[in-house]
């Protein structure tokens, strides 16, 4: 009989190219994501999951730069930065107002109000000098 590991030859080991510059090596990537139906950003987006096995990249990812990087990259191009700007700004907002609603939930002890009570009209007829008792 015939030993199963006859019929198997060994694979050899893969020796990436040292000779290709950047571009090379990024193409090369790009044909092979491409080969396999997938998108530049599907293995970025399942490195970064919850998942255990991407626990690795993923740490890695948030540790690095490459998040600020890849956003600065966005804002930089003309395209990409009105997108950008469209995603951004209800967070953005959102993210102001729950400072200032902290803000001054935590400071209505000293004003004797909480944030309901403040108004933009309020705001707008607010004189900082009449109400303080001693100049600084």
């Amino acid at each position: 009989m015939i030993p199963f590991h006859a019929f198997h030859l060994p694979m050899p080991q893969y020796q990436p190219p040292v000779d290709l510059d950047i571009d090379e090596k990024i193409l090369g990537v790009l044909k092979i994501l491409r080969g396999l139906h997938m998108t530049v950003m599907d293995p970025m987006l399942h490195s970064i999951s919850h998942k255990a096995s991407m626990l690795p990249w993923r740490e890695t990812f948030f540790r690095s730069r490459a998040l600020i990087q890849f956003l600065n990259v966005l804002d930089a191009d003309e395209q990409a930065s009105e997108q950008l700007r469209v995603i951004l700004r209800p967070i953005a907002i959102k993210i102001v107002t729950d400072e200032v609603d902290a803000e001054m939930e935590a400071a209505k002890d000293i004003f004797g109000m909480s944030s309901k009570d403040i108004t933009p009209e309020l705001l707008l007829s607010f004189d900082l000098d009449a109400l303080l008792t001693a100049r600084l």
